[in-house]
């Protein structure tokens, strides 16, 4: 009986070292890769004195971490056979235009993003990236980079895709990235004013200028005036550890230096709800300082400005999940 049940448990032992056998053969498959689900769009902080900026958009290339590429032809939805050519200044704001969506790639840490843009060209500027003028003038919009095959680079560093949707926006401010050369007929885009940011981590600060602050900042700035009497109005973002937050301008072309803003907005009169507005999308949460100026028309991208001033700086908190409301007035 003893000699019978030795037996029987030896077999169920072995059956179980068996199955367990199997088991190990399945565990040291590889398993499958984890995808995720990759949309981008393009939206933009506005500029004055131009009509359109119109970039065209010919791929879209995401390189992860370990060297693996991916790249997707962006076209026209009419016409297959066309880049994809947007004006900026038609999504501002939070308004978002789809450049991809629900394009399937690898989950995990992304070395770059990159868009490739057809450059303007002189000889056939309705097709290719170009500026137009209040005038209706039209000039080249070019995205310099080494060689000249007709073809200039965004590239945004550092970025994570989950398991999951993942809902990208490339924010071109244009204020930061814009220049226009005293000794060339094209329009630069650089890439230090272009930002890349996951909607699922950002916020949009919204908020009003008082007119009496208008007014007051404009009598104290007149020196500063342009010919017709106008005058530049926006708020600029700055972190919060700055001490003497700067005018737009650069060090280097691809560094935004640290005391000069992080994103700017145009104040706009809403004529419809009567009061003077802005608003600052994709920021992410943490703390900053808004500042609120009229001086905005005189700020040189690329240098310094010395009669360029802040009218009024305020601490802010962006928090997750809520969009802040901020509101300058003469009272603070």
């Amino acid at each position: 009986m003893n000699f019978k049940t030795t037996l029987l448990s030896s077999a169920v032992l072995f059956a179980l070292v068996g199955c367990g056998s199997d088991d190990d053969k399945n565990d040291s498959v590889d398993p499958q890769p984890q995808t995720a689900q990759f949309t981008l769009g393009v939206s933009d902080a506005p500029v004055t004195g131009l009509k359109a900026v119109n970039v065209v958009f010919d791929s879209i290339t995401l390189k992860t971490q370990g060297g693996e590429e991916f790249t997707f032809e962006t076209r026209e939805d009419d016409d297959e056979t066309m880049p994809e050519m947007v004006n900026l200044l038609d999504y501002t704001g939070d308004d978002v235009f789809s450049l991809l969506e629900d394009e399937e790639v690898a989950a995990g840490e992304y070395q770059w993003i990159r868009a490739d843009v057809i450059n303007g060209d002189t000889n056939d500027l309705t097709m290719t990236s170009h500026v137009v003028y209040e005038d209706d003038s039209i000039a080249p919009l070019v995205v310099k980079r080494k060689g000249n095959d007709g073809i200039g680079e965004i590239q945004l560093d550092g970025f994570t895709l989950n398991q999951a949707g993942n809902e990208f926006v490339i924010e071109f401010d244009l204020k930061k990235s814009l220049v226009d050369p005293q000794n060339s007929d094209e329009i630069f885009l650089k890439p230090r004013g272009v930002r890349l940011e996951n909607l699922a981590e950002s916020e949009d600060i919204e908020g009003t200028v008082s007119d009496v602050l208008i007014a007051n900042c404009e009598t104290d700035n007149i020196d500063i005036a342009l010919e017709d009497g106008s005058f530049g109005h926006a708020v600029y973002l700055y972190s919060s550890d700055v001490e003497m937050p700067m005018d737009n301008y650069e060090v280097n072309e691809d560094e935004t230096p640290l005391d000069a803003p992080l994103a700017t907005a145009d104040v706009v009169f809403d004529s419809e709800d009567n009061q003077y507005e802005f608003e600052l999308a994709f920021i992410q949460p943490g703390d900053y300082q808004l500042a609120y100026t009229c001086a905005a028309h005189i700020d040189d991208v690329e240098t310094q400005d010395e009669a360029f001033t802040l009218y009024q700086v305020k601490p802010i908190t962006v928090t997750s999940g809520e969009d802040l409301d901020v509101s300058f007035t003469v009272s603070e």
